[in-house]
């Protein structure tokens, strides 16, 4: 995703989405890009009120525009109910170092 596709994302998620935790809006500065390919990016969200951090996958639709997957944070904030640690945002960068970006290979069940 380019630079505009990545503002635009942020802009949404913005406008769009709560912390799961609070239920409070994300700030610009809340929103990290962790990873990005051609069509989707990494996102990690962490709340400047309660301080919970969740992740989320953004993916390109057939039309071009970028959507959040069921417009809501996704399962991994549902099961990691005390947030996420700094060991396991070290435990993603470490991976993400050596990912080859093909997250629909990574999901296949």
């Amino acid at each position: 995703m380019n630079l505009n596709d990545l503002t635009t994302i942020i802009r949404h998620v913005r406008k769009n989405t709560q912390c799961p935790h609070c239920d409070r809006k994300y700030n610009t500065q809340d929103i990290s890009v962790l990873a990005s390919t051609k069509n989707e990016c990494l996102l990690e969200l962490k709340c400047h009120y309660c301080k919970k951090m969740a992740l989320t996958d953004i993916v390109a639709s057939a039309k071009g525009e970028a959507e959040i997957r069921n417009n809501k944070i996704p399962l991994i904030n549902q099961v990691i109910k005390n947030g996420i640690t700094d060991n396991d945002i070290l435990d993603v960068r470490n991976f993400l170092g050596s990912f080859d970006g093909d997250f629909k290979e990574l999901f296949k069940s």
